[in-house]
Parts: structure tokens; sequence; C-alpha cells
């Protein structure tokens, strides 16, 4: 059995890091956070900053808000990649079966 290990990549004088189970924990020197948050709570994030963009007269609040928005917006595509990833990849049919009743559940909850 092989135990995984963390991974490092270098770009120049760049350094990526990797935990064992491959979350990403630096980027190009850049020490990165992995933080779960919901696909609900992405799309509330998302409409709230839209929102105080519209409303903010500072051009400095307005700019770092649209900045949030992007990266809130990154997270949900990653997130429907991630899914799309899961429903072509699951390694067995129950495997699949059963992520989508999952998801379905979720659905109905209104957790997206």
């Amino acid at each position: 059995m092989t135990v995984a290990s963390p991974s490092f990549r270098r770009y120049g004088e760049k350094l990526s890091a990797f935990t064992a189970d491959n979350r990403l924990v630096m980027s190009f020197g850049s020490p990165m956070a992995n933080v779960p948050i919901s696909i609900k709570e992405l799309q509330e994030f998302i409409c709230s900053l839209e929102q105080a963009i519209d409303d903010e007269p500072s051009i400095g609040q307005r700019f770092a808000f649209l900045s949030m928005k992007s990266i809130f917006e990154a997270a949900l595509k990653q997130a429907q990649r991630d899914y799309d990833e899961m429903v072509s990849e699951a390694p067995t049919g129950a495997d699949l079966e059963e992520y989508m009743l999952a998801y379905a559940r979720a659905v109905q909850k209104g957790a997206v």
C-alpha cells in the first residue's frame, strides 16, 4: 500500500504545494485557504455583492466588491466542473446513483 504525501511544484522562484489528498495550500508562493462553502452560500454572496456594488459610492470599495464577486463566481464555476467530473467519472454505477440522489435531495431542500 502506497501512502500519499504532500507534493511540491516549483516554477522558477515560485512554489506551489499540495496536501497528500491534493488540496492546494500554496499557489506560486501565496498561501491558500481551503474553506468549504456551499453552493447556496456562494449564490447568496454573489447576489449580495451585486447589490452592494450598485449601492456603494466609493470606487475603492466597489472595486473590492467586484473582486470578491469574481472570486465567488470562479468558485461557483469550479463547483460545476467538480459536479461534472463526479457525474462522468464515478467509479461505479452505485456511486453515481448515490451521488445523484444526494444532490437531488440537496436541491429539494434548497441547498442549491
